[in-house]
């Protein structure tokens, strides 16, 4: 939503002071990281990122992350030639030229893994055009351009889901990578390329007390999963993740954070219903469902009404339909 459009105050009650949004958490020790905006401020630094994806990808040893670059909530526009917007919650690229993608997902959609394959194809197609660039592939002589012409970089997806994922029954973190069906099941079964993988983390089946945190990993889903709900974490005894937690901590978070958590708070509650009443309506099911999605997500970042006309390919009327219904669902 646009905050500068007159409009929408008059379908929706933003909350744009921090004293509003400071009563919001009142009675909380930390901001919940499982909402987008605390979950980035959580791992918004070099050392935190790189523990974080380290305990995820069971890297360790030659293998071990120890430097990056990264960005935070950033968009992409593809055009296919039709204009395709993603907005990846983590980006970062390691020394060693990984490529890793990192998304929070608190609601649900009915084709969520549909949307992790879109969110990976278009990662792998960033990875390899900035790879391309870093090789000079243009400027390369025809028979070399052959040996690189489709070689890729490594690249992760990791998706950390606050709802039960359904094929993982007995596990919290899974990994998909590309295997041939002939081969599965049996104990040589490996993939039949490496450098394309998913990590799902389903936090619903994580149930570790604090006092059986044995791994970096264990100690960073706890803190996902519990930080929002707890009056007290246990004491990690490392200032990696004692620099992570005072980022989100509610009496040190910075104003514009409590400002976007707590909005971001109150819209998840009307994003729920939002997409549950769009769907019960049953028109053009199986695209409605990824134009409202991505509708809804401009709407919570202020984007401007015609931009999400443009990216949504949803007409007016049914986006100011929708701040109309979330409008509703976030004064109640």
């Amino acid at each position: 939503m646009n905050i500068d459009d007159e409009s929408l105050f008059e379908t929706y009650d933003r909350i744009n002071d921090v004293e509003s949004a400071r009563k919001k958490f009142e009675g909380q020790k930390y901001l919940d990281p499982r909402c987008d905006p605390a979950f980035r401020a959580l791992l918004d630094s070099e050392d935190a990122l790189v523990n974080f994806l380290n305990a995820i990808l069971h890297f360790e040893g030659e293998n071990a992350i120890h430097s990056l670059t990264y960005t935070v909530q950033q968009d992409e526009v593809f055009h296919l030639p039709e204009p395709y917007r993603v907005k990846f919650d983590i980006g970062a690229k390691t020394k060693a030229g990984k490529r890793i993608d990192v998304e929070m997902q608190k609601l649900k959609l009915n084709d969520y893994i549909d949307r992790m394959m879109i969110y990976n194809a278009f990662l792998l197609l960033r990875a390899k055009n900035d790879y391309n660039k870093e090789i000079d592939f243009q400027n390369m002589p025809d028979a070399k351009k052959k040996r690189f012409r489709y070689k890729l970089p490594e690249i992760y997806s990791i998706w950390i889901m606050d709802y039960p994922v359904q094929f993982m029954e007995n596990v919290y973190r899974d990994e998909v990578g590309l295997y041939n069906l002939s081969s599965v099941g049996k104990e040589s079964c490996i993939p039949i390329s490496t450098k394309n993988k998913y990590i799902i983390v389903d936090l619903t089946k994580f149930d570790k007390s604090k006092d059986k945190l044995e791994t970096d990993e264990d100690r960073w889903l706890y803190i996902l999963k519990n930080a929002g709900s707890s009056s007290s974490l246990p004491e990690f005894d490392n200032p990696t993740f004692e620099d992570a937690l005072r980022r989100i901590e509610c009496d040190t978070a910075s104003d514009e954070l409590l400002i976007r958590q707590a909005n971001m708070k109150d819209f998840l509650y009307a994003y729920s219903d939002a997409i549950d009443e769009s769907f019960e309506k049953g028109a053009e099911q199986g695209r409605d469902k990824e134009r409202t999605a991505t509708a809804l997500d401009m709407l919570a970042d202020d984007k401007p009404i015609e931009e999400i006309v443009k990216y949504s390919h949803l007409p007016k009327e049914k986006i100011l339909e929708l701040q109309k219904t979330l409008a509703t669902k976030a004064d109640k």
